[in-house]
């Protein structure tokens, strides 16, 4: 039996009613009304009904949830621009680059420099290190940086907390919001826009394009 638009629409509608009504994927459940229509549909229709209805209650919950995390994100975003940052940078990156350089962990090898020797990937780290300048502008190229950007996100995700908890810094709570702000970035680098970049005394939203 082949149904119009109209008619399709209009059953597709009543079931996603009923489902919804009764919290269940199942047309044979569903009383009187269900059971009559059910008569009235093939079972590849009844199969794309529900396929429909699952695929919308999908779309509403991932619709619900990037809605959440976005209102996070700025929550983390409104806190980030709050707090003063004096050194909290500085601190967290020279954090960083002790890590990179602990004989103790693989981390140069097997994120950096995966099977290289260990006295070669010492030495390369050691000349990136020395021309870093602690900057903004710097700071997101480093999470940017085909090598150093995702040993950066490994230390901010398994290792920062830790150091932080240890360490004799000042202002833990804004290191630990400044943290979870670096880790934002390199998971989306869009918010790094939001840091900023002081060129020639003018402070200014850093641009990921220039």
């Amino acid at each position: 039996m082949q149904f119009s638009d109209f008619e399709k629409d209009s059953n597709i509608k009543n079931v996603s009613e009923m489902l919804y009504e009764k919290n269940s994927y199942s047309l044979f459940n569903s009383g009187i009304r269900t059971e009559n229509l059910y008569k009235s549909l093939s079972d590849k229709q009844i199969s794309d009904l529900k396929t429909q209805y699952e695929s919308d209650s999908y779309l509403f919950n991932k619709s619900e949830f990037q809605d959440e995390e976005y209102l996070q994100n700025n929550n983390l975003l409104e806190k980030f621009e709050d707090i003063s940052k004096n050194n909290i940078c500085k601190n967290v990156i020279k954090a960083f680059f002790a890590y990179l350089l602990d004989k103790n962990n693989d981390l140069l090898i097997e994120f950096v420099f995966k099977g290289s020797s260990q006295t070669n990937a010492l030495k390369q780290a050691k000349n990136f290190i020395k021309s870093y300048n602690f900057n903004n502008s710097y700071l997101h190229k480093l999470i940017q940086h085909p090598r150093y950007g995702k040993a950066f996100e490994f230390f901010l995700t398994f290792e920062a907390e830790y150091w932080l908890k240890k360490s004799k810094v000042k202002q833990k709570e804004d290191h630990q919001i400044y943290i979870n702000f670096l880790k934002l970035c390199c998971c989306d680098t869009d918010y790094s826009n939001h840091l900023i970049a002081y060129k020639k005394g003018k402070k200014t939203a850093f641009n990921k394009k220039e």
